[in-house]
């Protein structure tokens, strides 16, 4: 594995860190989330994290925002790439494989997230139990924890804990200890092409043994739990599949409050990016999608609660066996 290459004058701070992923072409949605937690997250570095250095705006530099390069030439050429899903995907497993020494923990967000509460220190000062790996379930596991994923199956593994690869927490330390880089580059060599990407690769080398982090820090939207996330008060909300709040697709679907953040910021600093056109106009849903999305949560309350239920507190880490 490479060795981590800083933003010039740039240096670590604390021993842990928050490092949003991602490519050039996603740097400006990273960057919304990054100047988020650098406003609000003072106890820890903020880095953006990509597999080959970025030029850092100003509006990021001036935060204290750094960056962070890292890369694994033991895994690259085994990695399935495709045009929705860069190197930049794969930071997690780079990054933890090349900051061991130099961070005590790191979390690992992906571009497509916005910051709206919590204290990521404290959540990286939570006991992992041996793990190398804390996360949060897979949205199909939140009301049905037995369910056996599709890339087990495809696998001919029985069903078991399935992490969502979009906020990945890692202890560099114990990752390198536990033989995890070339545990994840065999398993990418025999069994990855055609299975999935980065969360299919971490899921299938863990196969389980990880630390379970409250869906607080992991919420993933879509438009079967939109309702539920006004209650629920997320720290971390992840725009999982296609409907972005950059997009104007987003529209009726993403609430007004989540698609603002995009709005003046692109437009001052990325101005080339997508941005959504009318971020400060309310937009209503289609009937029948508000409908669907209302009797889907009303059928998924009681799981949903058993779920949250679970966690004491959004800083108690869970054996998810």
């Amino acid at each position: 594995m490479s060795a981590p290459v800083f933003l010039p004058g740039w240096f670590p701070q604390h021993d842990c860190a928050v490092i949003v992923a991602c490519d050039a072409a996603y740097l400006p949605y990273a960057a919304v989330v990054a100047r988020q937690l650098a406003d609000g997250a003072p106890a820890c570095d903020v880095l953006i994290g990509s597999p080959d250095p970025l030029d850092l705006p100003h509006v990021l530099r001036g935060a204290g925002i750094g960056h962070v390069a890292a890369r694994m030439p033991l895994i690259e050429s085994v990695l399935p790439l495709d045009d929705r899903r860069s190197l930049a995907a794969y930071m997690g497993v780079f990054l933890a494989s090349a900051l061991g020494g130099i961070y005590r923990r790191i979390l690992v967000l992906d571009a497509d997230i916005l910051f709206e509460r919590g204290d990521p220190a404290r959540l990286m000062a939570a006991g992992m139990g041996g793990h190398a790996v804390a996360a949060v379930r897979d949205n199909r596991q939140w009301r049905s924890p037995a369910k056996r994923v599709p890339d087990f199956r495809r696998l001919g593994w029985a069903a078991a804990p399935y992490f969502n690869s979009g906020v990945v927490m890692y202890d560099p330390d114990s990752w390198v200890a536990q033989d995890l880089p070339a545990r994840c580059a065999a398993f990418a060599r025999r069994h990855l092409k055609g299975l999935g990407r980065d969360q299919a690769l971490l899921n299938g080398t863990l196969h389980g043994d990880w630390a379970e982090i409250s869906p607080l820090w992991n919420w993933q939207f879509t438009w079967a739990s939109s309702h539920l996330a006004a209650m629920a008060d997320p720290c971390l909300v992840h725009f999982i599949g296609p409907v972005k709040p950059w997009l104007d697709r987003s529209e009726g679907i993403v609430p007004m409050r989540w698609r603002m953040p995009y709005g003046a910021f692109l437009a001052d600093h990325f101005p080339a990016a997508a941005r959504p056109g009318r971020p400060g106009i309310r937009h209503w849903p289609g009937r029948r999608h508000l409908g669907r999305s209302l009797l889907r949560q009303w059928r998924a309350s009681a799981p949903m609660l058993d779920y949250l239920g679970r966690f004491a507190d959004e800083y108690t880490l869970l054996d998810p066996r």
